[in-house]
């Protein structure tokens, strides 16, 4: 009722008031007029959010799909630099253009730059803490566009660290042994990528710096099970403050356990001393600060990043390369030697990491010309038609025909490469520094087997990561391949100034200057491969087979092979063939005497006629299988330790780098000026990589007799746990029936190896060159290296690194006189080497299957005159300075059959205080040693079991130390192997 009577009343007022009807029109527009003005401002606000919102909801997609893009190129950026040190342009451009997945209705511009040139940084947090990188910044960003037109902007720093493997005082990929040492106190950072087992000697171990292990710290048990020194506690590790603490046995991370407990964590590799975790680790360990670890995260070279399943050794092994309009490479595919194709050809990050690879000079030889490298003609087996290598047993110009009795000079009839001349001096307008032609006769071994070499200088483009060479085997062979006759042999047509290299401790000014001296002009004098010589310096070889003959006393007694007495200039030049008196025999019965009799005077007798041969030496570890002499047939040497040799003479190599010889080579092909000094490539030095193969049937550069385990006389047939050295479960054991017999035993098809059973006359092992794939390399005259320290421009430094796959034997001083003072107690500092600081302290490695330290003493002739008595080759103090990397042998658990000798150590590798191999009796002499000490692989050629201390060496005092100048980078060696360590900080949005 009110309702409706208000309705009415109002209704009645408007009605009844007709003075107002004109007003309340206006007034109804003009709140028409608001209300309209109020909708088309809600709606036009409701547009304008509404375009906001879509904007903003299209940015942010826009921002998602940036953020897609800038993850994809970090995870691009981080595959390729993880693993490669030096990408090349293609493959940075692969990351600024790769594609975003799963994103479409955008545009991307992605951009890659190096922001900052190299510098040097000390990493916090990581594994590698504490550490030096070679740092670089990149700016990694992306611009996302949607269709619209929407735009985002995103950018990332990637700090790219590489850590050099040489800041590791020691770096083991498998297990670290340390046991009963003398005292032990290297220095530096020690780790392991699997465990270390630690038993200290009466005197003690020390670690000054931070011991880590991927494994665990075994203190309880030696890698043999012996248990023998558990109580040794006499470990030192530094605390945070640099204070010595001591680690007890009972320390360990792992100790003892039974065989077949449940606690056992080694259950699954019974090749492990049964061991129990520790409880108590973690806090036992706490006193150190950090500077114990264990269980850590592995560090991986580049090849393991790339393939975990690649074995380390590969870094030393020859390239595989598929065949251009050049040449191509062989390779051993599965036991079948093939050409190698793109399935098969070395990966980009195998490619790079190949020592074979690196800027320097690459030195191979091999059976025949096809397994020389980029010489295979990449159709099955067969040899490109053009020039490739030489042939050192061929026909005198080394293109490869074996000589027949057709020509009509008679010294063209025998076997043996004859090098080019060389220019005596700058001003000289001919050729008339002739070396020593290649005897030919020896260095050929029979069967279808050939000797060939090929020296090459390598670079790589750092564009695209294209490996090149140029042939440099007939230019660099004319240096020389003969060590050159000492003044006890006086060849009657040899005349011309010797090379002075000064002694092992004072090296002469003429081989330390750092500009070009003038060069020398005795045949063989500037040789740097050495082939072959004229005398074996040392007492008498027993001359059982009348191979040689003995002279003199002292340091002027030698051993040379006098073919003939009696000899006129006339009857040499005519072989002769009538009017000599026979004396040493030919081991090959061959011509050698038509082309390689040298006329001479020996011990103050003229008309003798001697005959280079090849450089041979014996080495008691490989020979023997049980440190026992009383097991050799006396009077021999086994053919297993009988090396053939390629001698590199450092100091003629250092010449040849420096330019005493820039001129003086004959014109060629590749080198129509003549080869310089400046066309061997560098990147901080050179690498000068040797491969030698002759003898390795099935060119897999493995020597195949891992069959080292055995009772009398060895050689049992059975695959042993610790004789699989490439770990391909069968026991490569392909030994040849007989001396004489080019036929194998059964069920070997390609023949490489003897029998330790097998032996012969010591003069006849040392004369004749090795038919079985027994070669090694040896560094001469090594006290001064190739290259220089710049001390005003660090960055002009140049080092020298030597690499091979086979085993390396130094010989003498190596890169260092001496030491100022040896203290009582501990070791000698890095800063005690001499040279140091000055121009000729050279940053240095060598890098190969195995490393054999030779005394100052060593001279070859004791080594076959007492092959199996240790106390006659003594050695004297010896100084060696350069970072190493090589293989050791396995160890295992010691089982029967063992390798025989004295002591606990059976079934062991040595131990890193071991790792350098020895030969000789060093008891109470020094190896002073400065360097890194570096295993990332099981010995495949140099393999024979660790033995000590009868008849193969005794160790010397271990003046040892990390040297320190390794962790400045301006000094690391060329070739040094790289961690890669990526490092990404978050992303910014950087547009307006």
């Amino acid at each position: 009722m009110k309702r409706s009577e208000i309705g009415r009343s109002h209704n009645n007022g408007l009605k009844n008031d007709p003075g107002q009807k004109g007003s309340a029109i206006v007034i109804s527009l003009f709140v028409l007029a608001l209300i309209t003005v109020f909708v088309a401002l809600a709606l036009s606000r409701s547009s304008a959010e509404a375009a906001a919102s879509g904007n903003e909801s299209a940015e942010g997609r826009t921002f998602y799909a940036a953020q897609g893009s800038l993850e994809t190129m970090t995870r691009n950026f981080n595959k390729v630099f993880e693993v490669k040190l030096n990408p090349t342009t293609t493959e940075l451009d692969a990351v600024r253009n790769g594609t975003v997945a799963g994103l479409t209705g955008y545009t991307f511009t992605q951009e890659l730059d190096q922001t900052s040139t190299r510098s040097n940084v000390v990493l916090s947090g990581g594994p590698f803490a504490g550490l030096y990188a070679i740092r670089d910044n990149w700016r990694l960003r992306t611009t996302a566009t949607n269709n619209i037109g929407v735009q985002v902007q995103l950018t990332r720093n990637v700090l790219n660290n590489r850590i050099p493997i040489f800041q590791f005082g020691i770096f083991y990929d498998d297990d670290l042994e340390l046991f009963r040492p003398p005292r032990f106190s290297f220095g530096g950072r020690v780790h392991s990528n699997r465990n270390f087992f630690l038993s200290p000697g009466s005197e003690g171990v020390y670690f000054n710096s931070r011991v880590t292990t991927v494994g665990h710290i075994v203190t309880q048990s030696w890698r043999n099970w012996s248990t023998s020194d558990s109580g040794n506690d006499e470990t030192y590790i530094k605390n945070a403050s640099g204070v010595d603490q001591q680690l007890l046995p009972t320390m360990g991370s792992v100790l003892n356990t039974t065989v077949g407990a449940a606690n056992n964590i080694f259950a699954a590799d019974p090749t492990m001393p049964p061991s129990r975790l520790n409880t108590s680790f973690t806090t036992q360990s706490s006193i150190f600060d950090g500077n114990l670890q264990n269980l850590v995260k592995p560090l991986k070279l580049p090849i393991k990043i790339d393939s975990d399943t690649t074995d380390l050794i590969e870094m030393i092994k020859r390239p595989k390369k598929i065949a251009d309009s050049s040449g191509g490479d062989l390779w051993n595919n599965g036991g079948t030697l093939a050409p190698v194709v793109a399935a098969t050809a070395d990966s980009d990050i195998l490619k790079e990491e190949r020592f074979a690879n690196k800027a320097g000079i690459r030195i191979s030889l091999a059976d025949s010309k096809a397994k020389l490298p980029g010489c295979a003609s990449g159709t099955g087996t067969t040899a490109i038609t053009g020039p490739c290598g030489v042939r050192l047993d061929g026909y005198k110009d080394g293109t490869g025909p074996v000589p027949t009795p057709s020509p009509s000079a008679t010294p063209d009839r025998a076997r043996g490469y004859q090098p080019k001349g060389m220019k005596l001096n700058s001003a000289a307008s001919t050729y008339a520094y002739v070396p020593t032609r290649a005897n030919g006769e020896r260095l050929y071994t029979g069967g279808t087997r050939e000797v060939w070499i090929k020296v090459e200088t390598v670079d790589s483009n750092a564009g695209t990561g294209v490996i090149t060479t140029r042939d440099i085997t007939e230019d660099f062979l004319s240096l020389g391949i003969t060590e050159a006759a000492s003044t006890n042999i006086a060849i009657t047509t040899y005349s011309g100034t010797r090379a002075d290299n000064g002694t092992a401790t004072s090296p002469s000014a003429n081989i330390t200057a750092t500009s070009a001296q003038t060069a020398t002009t005795y045949p063989d004098s500037r040789s740097v491969i050495k082939l072959q010589r004229f005398e074996i310096f040392g007492p008498a070889i027993p001359n059982t087979g009348n191979y040689l003959y003995s002279y003199g006393s002292g340091t002027s007694a030698i051993n040379v092979v006098r073919r003939y007495s009696g000899v006129t200039a006339a009857e040499a030049a005519a072989g002769c063939a009538s009017g000599c008196t026979a004396r040493n025999i030919n081991p090959n019965t061959g011509l050698e005497q038509y082309a390689h009799l040298y006329r001479a005077t020996l011990n103050g007798t003229a008309d003798e006629a001697v005959v280079p041969f090849p450089i041979e030496m014996f080495d008691s570890r490989e020979g023997e299988y049980y440190d026992d002499a009383s097991r050799y047939t006396s009077g021999q040497v086994t053919q297993n330790g009988t090396m053939s040799m390629i001698d590199i003479d450092v100091a003629n190599l250092r010449r040849f780098l420096r330019g005493d010889f820039d001129g003086l080579f004959q014109p060629s092909t590749n080198f129509p000026s003549g080869l310089r000094s400046t066309d061997v490539p560098n990147r901080q030095g050179w690498v000068m990589y040797v491969s030698d193969r002759r003898g390795d049937a099935d060119f897999d550069g493995q020597y195949d007799m891992e069959d080292v385990y055995g009772g009398s006389p060895g050689n049992d047939g059975v695959l042993q746990a610790n004789e699989d050295v490439n770990g391909n479960g069968v026991l490569d054991a392909k030994y040849y029936s007989s001396d004489t017999s080019e036929s194998c035993i059964s069920p070997a098809t390609t023949c490489e190896a003897a029998k330790y059973s097998s032996s012969i006359t010591p003069d006849y092992a040392a004369v004749d060159d090795q038919k079985y794939f027994r070669r090694g390399v040896r560094l001469i005259n090594g006290t001064t290296i190739p290259g220089i320290y710049d001390t005003a421009t660090p960055s002009n430094t140049r080092g020298f690194t030597f690499a091979s796959e086979n085993g390396v034997y130094v010989r003498g001083n190596y890169n260092a006189t001496g030491v100022n003072s040896v203290p009582s107690t501990g070791n000698s500092a890095y800063s005690e080497y001499r040279p140091f600081n000055t121009s000729m302290h050279i940053p240095a490695s060598v890098v190969a299957d195995a490393v054999t330290i030779l005394s100052n003493s060593w001279n070859d002739a004791e080594s076959f005159a007492t092959p199996y008595d240790a106390d006659s080759r003594v050695a004297s103090n010896t100084t060696v300075r350069f970072a190493m990397i090589a293989g050791d042998t396995l160890a295992n658990r010691d089982l029967s059959p063992g390798q025989g000798g004295s002591g606990p150590w059976q079934s062991l590798n040595g131990g890193v205080h071991n790792f350098k191999r020895y030969l000789e009796t060093w008891s109470g002499q020094r190896l002073d040693f400065s360097g890194s000490l570096v295993n990332l692989f099981v010995s495949q050629n140099n393999n024979g079991t660790f033995k000590c201390c009868n008849t193969v060496y005794n160790p010397p005092f271990r003046n040892w130390v990390f040297d320190s100048t390794f962790l400045d980078p301006d000094r690391l060696p060329p070739g040094t192997p790289y961690f890669q360590y990526i490092q990404t900080t978050g992303f910014q949005k950087t547009n307006n």
